[in-house]
């Protein structure tokens, strides 16, 4: 017999079991409520609406799917992709259904809303299930994975604010995340032309939602003087220690020069803290890929295999079913059609 579940969408009174259920995907404490404010109250692109809360036979909250906004451009065309993400089903319910039922909820709102898509970032265990419900998958693609020696927690990070680049001769900047290094980061992106693939909007607003994350620990680097040349991201989730069991990731690199962001890549892995600092490696340069050749860095390259992909960055694209109002490529299941720099889910949790 089928279960029964009610689904709805996240209200106010809702809350305080929310910030409960976020605790079956990390123990965040009183930071839940922050994370949660700032992906769905505070996000400047789409209001919480078609975040999906299922409740069982018994009215117990069994699980949510949070859908966040997130802005795309193509062919200078802005828009809003809907994302689902913080996919909770509470343990005696993993077996069900409900996974599945809440994001067919939140594609049916959407189209409703003549909302044309919803994205994922792929989980590979629910891959197989999802294509067969309509999804479509954008990539994988190669990842980097360095793996560190000496100490983890790298206090040259503090120690060492300035650097030159060994190839392009460019001083590299420790910076905090300050509106100063924000306006450094866009000022680089918007130079960066547009070639008709999807991508990311990286404006001053985006990067100063994406910096308030509170379960984010972000570090900067910043190339240039007087003029920003490039920037770099890193992350760690707030709740691990740098000597933990969970890498850095270099959430986004960009530069006007190769070479710049070869040395970009060549310093924050040098600083960064971590066991394991992941990259993604699609269009990296060649000089990037050289750096990390140097440094011994393992690319994983993806198979064509479920079992084995799955640690390699991937899409998951569902069509709702409403008409598409901005120009995009026919075919957006395929990676060529996406500028994926600037994209991961790390970046927004």
């Amino acid at each position: 017999m089928s279960e029964t579940f009610t689904l709805s969408e996240c209200l106010p009174p809702d809350l305080p079991e929310i910030v409960e259920l976020q605790n079956h995907l990390w123990q965040g404490g009183e930071k839940n409520l922050a994370y949660y404010h700032w992906k769905y109250r505070d996000n400047p692109y789409l209001d919480g609406r078609y975040s999906v809360l299922a409740r069982d036979a018994s009215g117990r909250v069994a699980g949510m799917a949070g859908v966040f906004g997130s802005p795309w451009e193509c062919d200078g065309a802005r828009f809003v992709l809907p994302c689902v993400t913080d996919t909770i089903v509470v343990p005696e319910h993993r077996n069900s259904p409900l996974f599945h039922r809440m994001l067919d909820e939140a594609a049916r709102r959407l189209r409703a809303a003549d909302s044309p898509w919803l994205l994922d970032f792929g989980d590979q265990g629910a891959i197989p299930a999802m294509l067969l419900r309509g999804w479509k998958m954008v990539g994988p693609w190669a990842l980097s994975i360095h793996t560190r020696s000496g100490d983890p927690s790298r206090p040259g990070w503090a120690d060492e604010p300035v650097r030159t680049g060994a190839r392009s001769g460019v001083p590299i900047s420790v910076v905090p995340g300050n509106d100063r290094t924000i306006a450094a980061m866009a000022d680089v992106a918007v130079r960066i032309p547009d070639d008709g693939r999807v991508r990311v909007v990286r404006d001053f607003e985006y990067y100063a939602w994406r910096a308030a994350n509170p379960l984010a620990n972000y570090h900067y680097l910043v190339a240039g003087e007087e003029k920003p040349a490039g920037f770099l991201v890193g992350h760690r989730f707030v709740l691990d220690p740098d000597d933990g069991e969970t890498p850095t990731s270099i959430v986004e690199c960009e530069a006007d020069d190769p070479d710049v962001k070869a040395d970009l890549i060549d310093v924050a892995h040098d600083l960064l803290p971590g066991k394991w600092i992941l990259t993604w490696a699609h269009d990296l340069p060649v000089e990037a890929q050289e750096v990390l050749a140097r440094r011994g860095t393992e690319i994983s390259e993806p198979t064509g295999r479920f079992d084995l992909d799955g640690p390699l960055p991937n899409l998951m694209l569902k069509h709702t079913g409403a008409v598409p109002r901005v120009p995009v490529p026919a075919d957006l299941s395929d990676l060529a059609n996406w500028d994926v720099r600037g994209i991961t889910g790390r970046a927004w949790r």
